[in-house]
């Protein structure tokens, strides 16, 4: 089983860190210079979600000089600007931005917007999308189990509950490490493990 666990311990680590630093972004919003947020559709397009995180971007530009202090009214008209520039309302950013605050899922779909799929014909492309939530349903289950694993060496009982959960995903234990190999080097597939993950702890069907 030493193989197999080298692999999950490396997996369980990409899926634990999924849309944290969306959220934190997401936060920097409440100093720009916006009007409050108002109700709204709850359904973005992958086209707003692209917009929302090129504003972001330079949001954040201006905000990480700030070192906690209040924005200069030229520091706030940039903030507000980079949101103009993107394309979307005031209010609909304001909307967007708690909405990935406060969604994981929707923070790590921003991630699927930006990345770039995998090449046509590579292992990583040949990864369905029912296989990857398979894998990531074992591995919402493994990380239970690796949490007590010590010094990287499972017990035979924790080895078998290992097996167990790769053998109920469906997938081949073979197939199962071929898959968190080429999500650990593929953006892609991370970002769409992540959103698989986010929403199966939700409750949201894949």
């Amino acid at each position: 089983m030493r193989t197999p666990r080298i692999a999950l311990l490396a997996s369980v680590a990409l899926l634990a860190t999924a849309a944290t630093a969306h959220a934190q972004d997401a936060s920097t919003t409440t100093q720009t210079p916006t009007a409050a947020p108002m109700a709204g559709s709850t359904t973005f397009t992958d086209d707003e979600l692209k917009k929302f995180d090129d504003a972001m971007a330079k949001v954040r530009a201006v905000s990480d000089t700030l070192n906690g202090a209040q924005p200069t009214p030229e520091q706030q008209a940039q903030m507000a600007a980079a949101v103009q520039d993107s394309g979307l309302e005031v209010t609909r950013f304001n909307t967007l931005s708690n909405a990935v605050a406060a969604d994981p899922a929707l923070a790590a779909r921003i991630r699927v917007v930006n990345a770039t799929p995998p090449a046509p014909g590579t292992p990583a492309a040949a990864v369905t999308d029912d296989e990857l939530n398979r894998f990531v349903t074992a591995m919402t289950q493994i990380r239970a189990v690796t949490a007590e694993v010590q010094n990287n060496q499972a017990t035979p009982e924790q080895s078998a509950k290992l097996t167990a959960a790769v053998q109920a995903s469906g997938l081949t234990t073979e197939r199962f490490n071929a898959i968190s190999q080429l999500v650990s080097a593929t953006p892609y597939l991370q970002a769409k493990a992540q959103l698989a993950g986010a929403r199966l702890e939700k409750g949201v069907s894949q």
